[in-house]
This record gives structure tokens, sequence and C-alpha cells, in this order.
């Protein structure tokens, strides 16, 4: 690619940010006042309505208030009461709106509630979902464009944000089933979200953990209303680190997904490493020809190394764990990208296993609670060491001392304060092991290049917020 195409896409790039920038933050007597209308508009019950100088708006979670279009003010009412799928579905005498978008096949006055998010009107079923999302049908370039009407017209604003919807294929009557979040059944098919669940029985649904959107019956698994390749062993869980993807677990085959996507099945048994640690951003899966991790960014499984550990491999805490022969751990590592008008932006997001130690002589003293675990106290000779679960930004410390090893033992209250302070008057020392494995996550290229041409950018930044107050003070004139 060449420099000035590289250009021409920054500026595109600088260009859009800027739009999206200025349609959210700056003062346009165009744009809808969300606080206003809520302080001073009337709300429609327990809904997300509010009826304001004249027209009804609903509250869409992401992008602000948006107008119901072509309305009767007089017949308009939202049918929410206490059921919380409602909140976002109203309706006058000749439309049904889910949002601020209109339904046209189904008719209001016919139309009914069925419940779990599923409504009809003996004709015509759909679900909607109370929870908005970002519009998945809205590309950047619609969104550009859009936004570019909005600022010099008296267009809407764009459908950024959305309560996504879904027409469900059936002439069937269907019934809400009890206890399952937007579950519908007709007595032998079962919807999720208004997609068909296929060969789901019923009599066996259920979450694998009763949050996540992994669903089971007694021979089958789901991602949604995705059926999975896999079938039900009776060993799945749900595995994560303190704050990454969800991951559905086969304990039975080792086999591994994230969302609908596998991981190689013919490589599995795969054993997870890192569950609910707080010192890793992605899980580690060993398998025997080697380590992988989930690529965020690629959204595929990675190849980071040969497996190096012998024999069985158990965990001492979330983040601390053994092989037959030594002692690991995580730790995270951030790379940063430092930029003359820049400032630090982070480039790259990295795990790495360690090696502390050979695994002989080591001894668990005990727990350090606040409340759950925040730490364990290990000993080897006469030395002990703090295992950490609790935030630090290192996973293992020595203990330097019996004063602090003490206080440890016996704080009634631990908090992450007294932590740093430990660490800050050299009472924690911070353990360096040796790095073994890495899993690096990198930003896009497009953000790195970006970046590279952050001068360019603010130029055009300037020129761009220039050429808006120039718009601004015509229009003032002309009035």
């Amino acid at each position: 690619m060449s420099f000035i195409i590289k250009i021409v896409l920054i500026i595109f790039a600088m260009f859009m940010l800027f739009f999206i920038f200025f349609i959210n933050f700056s003062p346009n007597e165009k744009d809808v006042n969300s606080f206003e209308i809520e302080t001073n508009g009337e709300k429609y019950g327990k809904s997300e309505f509010i009826k304001y100088n004249g027209k009804v708006y609903v509250l869409v979670w992401g992008n602000g208030m948006y107008t119901l279009n072509n309305v009767d003010i007089d017949t308009f009412r939202a049918i929410s009461s206490e059921d919380f799928y409602s909140k976002v579905v109203g309706l006058d005498k000749n439309h049904v709106y889910f949002g601020n978008i209109t339904i046209p096949d189904l008719d209001p006055n016919k139309f009914y509630i069925i419940g779990n998010g599923y409504y009809s009107d003996g004709t015509n079923t759909y679900y909607c979902s109370p929870v908005s999302e970002r519009n998945k049908d809205l590309s950047i370039i619609s969104e550009l464009f859009q936004i570019t009407i909005n600022v010099f017209s008296k267009n809407k604003k764009p459908q950024t944000y959305i309560y996504p919807y879904k027409k469900v294929e059936t002439n069937k009557k269907l019934r809400a089933v009890k206890n399952m979040f937007s579950f519908a059944t007709d007595g032998k098919k079962v919807y999720y979200k208004g997609e068909i669940l296929e060969n789901a029985d019923l009599n066996t649904l259920k979450s694998v953990d009763g949050y996540t959107e992994y669903f089971v019956d007694k021979e089958n698994v789901y991602y949604q209303s995705k059926l999975l390749p896999i079938k039900n062993s009776g060993e799945l869980k749900i595995v994560s680190t303190k704050q990454g993807n969800r991951v559905l677990y086969d304990e039975a085959n080792g086999y591994v997904f994230i969302e609908d996507y596998s991981f190689d099945r013919e490589k599995a048994p795969y054993k997870v490493l890192g569950n609910g640690g707080n010192h890793l951003y992605d899980l580690f899966f060993i398998a025997k020809d080697g380590i992988y991790f989930y690529n965020a960014q690629k959204k595929k499984q990675e190849r980071i190394g040969d497996n190096i550990f012998s024999g069985n491999i158990e965990e001492l805490t979330p983040n601390v764990f053994t092989d037959d022969k030594n002692i690991y751990y995580f730790d995270t590592y951030d790379v940063w990208f430092k930029g003359k008008n820049t400032g630090h932006i982070l480039t790259s997001k990295n795990t790495i296993i360690y090696y502390l130690d050979k695994k002989d002589n080591w001894e668990k003293v005990t727990d350090i609670r606040d409340g759950t675990v925040v730490g364990t106290i290990w000993k080897k000779g006469n030395d002990y060491y703090y295992f950490d679960e609790f935030y630090m930004e290192n996973t293992i410390y020595q203990i330097v001392d019996n004063e602090t090893l003490d206080y440890l033992l016996n704080a009634n209250n631990i908090n992450h304060d007294n932590m740093v302070n430990l660490v800050e008057n050299k009472k924690l020392i911070v353990v360096n092991g040796e790095e073994k494995i890495r899993a690096t996550t990198e930003l896009s290229g497009v953000y790195r290049f970006v970046i590279k041409y952050s001068k360019i950018f603010i130029f055009i930044l300037i020129a761009i917020g220039g050429i808006f107050r120039l718009y601004k003070n015509s229009k003032k004139i002309r009035k």
C-alpha cells in the first residue's frame, strides 16, 4: 500500500471519528437532549417511553433518546407492566413499536403478549429483546454517512443501537417457557430469541451454568440457538479468567468452544489452565502437541509453543500450578507505544507463564481472607511467599520479615491499599521467574497505523473543527 493511500485512509478514519465525537458531544439544535426529556417529560409507566413537547421518545441504551415516527400520541400506550421484557414495546392505533422501530406486519388491534419477549397478533409472531445491542446491520460506512447527514440536515440520527428483534417463522401458537430467559415453544419446537434450537428436548433443556448462552438437553449442546458438533457428556462447564471470555469446556473429552467456535477437536483433549485467575488475560489450553490460546483479535485458536510440561498438571491457585517437577505461574505484561505527541498507548497484551522453582519442599501455610480468599502464604525452607489473588501488580512476592508474616497471618482487614503499602515499603518483594511461554494479543494493524501517523490526525482534527466552526457561524449570521 502506497503512502498516499495510507494518508487517504487516515483522513477517512479521522473524519469518521470526528463526526462521531461531534454528533455525540457538540450542542446541536436538532439533537435530542436525553437529560431534559427524562427530567421534564411524562413517562409511560415503568417503560422506556416518554412523552415530551408533543412527541414520543424512547430511550435506546447506548445512544440516547430516539423519536417515534408517525406515532399517534392520543392512542399511544406502553404495554409495560411488571414484565421486564415489555418495557421497550409500545403501540398506537396504527403501529406496534419495538423501541423506536415500527413493525409493519403486527396488528396493534390484535396484539398480545406471549411472554419471555415474544409477541403476536394471531398471525405473525416476533421476539424482541429488552436489552439494546449495537446495530449489526449498520456498517461503519453507513453510520458515517448518516452522521454526516444528521449534522447538516434535519434527518434522524443513525440507528447505532437497537432493541434486536426477530420474526418467528411459525404459524403455530407459542407459549413462554417458565424460568428460561427468552425461550418459547409451540409444544414441539423450542425457540431462543426467535430462533429454533434444532432437535431440542424441552423437558431436559437447561443452561450450562445459569448465566451464559450455552445450553444443553439430554443429548445436544447449543450456543444460543446454534447446535454445536458435540454431544452432552454430562461434564460441561464454563471456564474463564476473571475478566475474559466465557469458554465452554468439556471435561470428559477436553473439547473447547468460544461461542460457536470450536478448537480443533482432533488435537483434543485440552487441559485448561488459569480458570478464575486474575493474573492472566487469556486461558491456556494444553494439548499433547502444544500449548494454545484463543486470540480474540484474530478470533481463532493459536498455537504458542510446545508442551513443556511433564506429567500431571495441578493448580495450586488459579494463577499458580505445578507439573511433576516444577512450579509455574501466570503474569501479564503490556506493551505500550510512546509517541512524541500521543503519550503512552497500549499496543499489545501478553499473558506469560513463568518458571518459579522445583516443586520439592514447598508447603502451603494458609489462605488469607477478606471475606473471600485474596491470597495464600507458602513456605520453602525458612522463606515465606505470598501468592496473590487480590489484583496486585504481580503474582508472587517474598515476605521479607517475621513482622510482615505475622501481620498477614493475623490481620482482620487486609485491603488492597495495605498490600500496596507493604510493597512500597519493601516488606513484600516481587519474585521474578524465568519466562517460558507467552501469549500475545496485538491490537489491530489499523490502530497501530493511526498511532504512527498521529500528528497528521491532530492536524486533520483541527482543520475539520475549523470548518465546522465556520459552518455554524455562517448559520447564525443567516438567522
